[in-house]
């Protein structure tokens, strides 16, 4: 499975990129919403304050809570006072049967067995993403109905003023209760998590055994590898591996769906036993080193590929054929041989667009040339390295240190580091040696793979990922509940949700690049059953008040977009479900995001709250 996820450097993403200064950094972005916040929100609570008070009241009212809050409750805050408020929330979630989230889980994974598709080609991506999916729903849902119901039903039942008339200050009732039902969160998310685990170990667990019929020896190590034997394992889960032993009794099995196992020789003659151990490779954590990429076109030139039609535009795609001088070439550095003692190992992900099908059974054959990037080198590249592509699968090889040259080079044999490195940098080259078939490429579609992370920490990296969107749906739920009714307090906080996971969508049809109107012009649509390709058979007076307001409307959405947060940067289930570890650039990106939201949310909610209980 490809890597297709853009990685962007915590310091880019932080600060911008300097190559495009059009292009913010999420420090820049907050500085300026803050800022345009610090406006808005004042006017805005003074609005709302003047419906039960009157203008002048609610402008003293304003005034006097930010000048209040940031003399006296800011300075006065108690965190005792917090955890106590955060204690009570914890008992009320439990009151409100919020375990029964949890049971609706635990159902979800005994019968999840019933309707998984085990037969995959990848069966641990299958379980993965059902346990990182449901989970993520289940408890976004129990943070929202937890978040958004309590305060206004403590101001209705009037509950609220045995609290207002301690010596707690609104500051400390709203961290204390995000606190309290992120608590609660916090031992689902890990109780899920501890259940997810077992439930994929188990799911994925299996057993062979070997059909000694099948077993072929070979004293003479004609089969590849040197082997002595070859065979076959049983049926069980849905498929059967071949296998190789060699003269030391050790072998593997090939991969499939997504595993191998290790087959161990025990005895020899009659009495020889073949075992074979546990499933491999399925659960795993690659720490990938990617490169820069630079493509060339058939005539040599720099370019983006040839565009073989695909509307993706994520791939670019080089040409086969000895003819051609199409190429991919990725710029690796740190290339020490400290760092990489056996040679290069390198993971390949490539796409193959065949313009004829050949012979359908077997891949495109392609070439690897290692490259040394310096143009004044006495020895520039080495000889071909021939390969036949697989898709949809990772296709892992070892590219050793002692290299053949290539034709014209003056040397036959040639060394990784002293030949071909150059400062730490060395290229791997791509070609398709087909004509008339094409390899579709990305920057991270070739890498480097030295060492892979634990698949334990990763899975615990996407259940934090998991508990920073609680946290800010938690956040959101609660600051709207500080102003707002429950019901519509929960309606304003599964928009935010929705925005946040569809914002990009919402900017392309609010900017005319997705076909489609507004929110109105969408109903007329539906109710009419008119196509979105023709106009909008109304009059036309109304049309252009139709669309009028959508465009009010839609741009106001678009502005929301860019406030409310990405909750699509937390979602990190391609990461575990397809084995790659979860980057330290991205985990910070989302601590950064959510503690900042989390942060300006609660004090946003703090001052719509001490509005309120004034005013009550």
């Amino acid at each position: 499975m490809a890597f297709e996820y853009q990685v962007i450097k915590y310091n880019e993403w932080l600060l911008g990129n300097p190559r495009d200064p059009r292009e913010w950094g999420f420090l820049l972005g907050s500085i300026a919403i803050l800022l345009i916040l610090g406006m808005v929100i004042p006017l805005i609570w003074f609005l709302v304050a003047s419906i039960p008070l009157g203008p002048s009241e609610a402008f003293y009212l304003v005034a006097r809570s930010i000048f209040s809050g940031v003399t006296e409750d800011l300075p006065r805050f108690s965190m005792r006072r917090t955890m106590a408020i955060a204690r009570v929330a914890i008992q009320e979630a439990i009151r409100n049967r919020v375990l029964v989230g949890f049971a609706v889980f635990v159902v979800l994974l005994l019968f999840a067995g019933l309707f998984l598709d085990v037969e995959n080609g990848n069966p641990a991506r299958v379980y993965l993403s059902t346990v990182l999916v449901s989970t993520n729903y289940l408890v976004l849902l129990m943070a929202l109905f937890l978040s958004t119901f309590s305060l206004p039903n403590d101001i209705k039942n009037r509950t609220i003023y045995t609290v207002v008339t301690k010596p707690i200050r609104a500051s400390e009732i709203v961290f204390g209760r995000i606190i309290g039902f992120a608590a609660v969160g916090t031992a689902m998310i890990a109780g899920m998590g501890l259940l997810s685990y077992i439930f994929v170990v188990r799911g994925l667990t299996h057993d062979h055994v070997v059909e000694v019929e099948t077993v072929i020896e070979d004293e003479s190590g004609s089969t590849s590898s040197g082997a002595r034997l070859a065979g076959q394992t049983s049926r069980d889960s849905h498929h059967r591996h071949t296998f190789e032993v060699g003269p030391d009794g050790k072998g593997r099995t090939n991969l499939v769906m997504g595993h191998t196992h290790e087959v161990t020789r025990v005895g020899e003659g009659d009495d020889a036993k073949y075992l074979v151990g546990p499933p491999e490779g399925h659960l795993i954590a690659r720490s990938p080193v990617f490169g820069s990429l630079v493509i060339r076109d058939r005539d040599g030139t720099v370019g983006k590929g040839i565009n073989v039609g695909s509307e993706w535009e994520y791939r670019g795609y080089i040409e086969g054929g000895a003819r051609s001088k199409s190429e991919a070439s990725w710029t690796f550095s740190g290339i020490t041989p400290e760092r990489y003692p056996d040679g290069l190992p390198l993971e390949l992900n490539l796409r193959v667009f065949r313009t004829f099908k050949g012979d359908i059974e077997r891949g495109i054959l392609g070439e690897i040339i290692i490259r040394n990037p310096n143009d004044k080198a006495k020895v520039r590249s080495s000889g071909p390295i021939p390969f036949e592509s697989k898709e949809f699968v990772s296709d892992f090889r070892l590219i050793k240190r002692e290299l053949t040259g290539a034709l014209g080079s003056g040397s036959s044999k040639l060394d990784l580091f002293e030949d071909l490195v150059h400062e730490g940098q060395v290229e791997v080259v791509i070609r398709c040696a087909e004509p008339g078939q094409y390899f579709g490429v990305a920057q991270a579609d070739v890498y480097l793979r030295p060492g892979d992370s634990t698949f334990e920490l990763n899975m615990v990296k996407a259940y934090f990922s998991i508990w920073m969107q609680m946290l800010l749906v938690t956040s959101f739920g609660v600051t709207f509940s500080t102003f707002l009714s429950g019901p519509v307090a929960m309606l304003a906080a599964l928009s935010g949700i929705i925005l946040g996971y569809f914002g990009q969508f919402v900017r392309e049809v609010a900017t005319g690049a997705v076909e489609g109107g507004g929110p109105i012009e969408s109903t007329i649509r539906l109710l009419t059953q008119q196509n979105v390709q023709n106009e909008l058979d109304i009059n036309s007076i109304a049309a252009m008040v139709v669309q009028g307001i959508d465009q009010v409307l839609m741009q106001s959405i678009r502005v929301a977009t860019y406030v409310l947060p990405d909750y699509n940067r937390f979602d990190t289930t391609k990461f575990v479900a397809n084995g790659y570890d979860i980057f330290s650039d991205v985990v910070l990106q989302q601590v950064t995001m959510a503690a900042v939201y989390t942060l300006v949310v609660a004090v946003v909610g703090y001052f719509f709250l001490k509005t309120r209980e004034i005013a009550a």
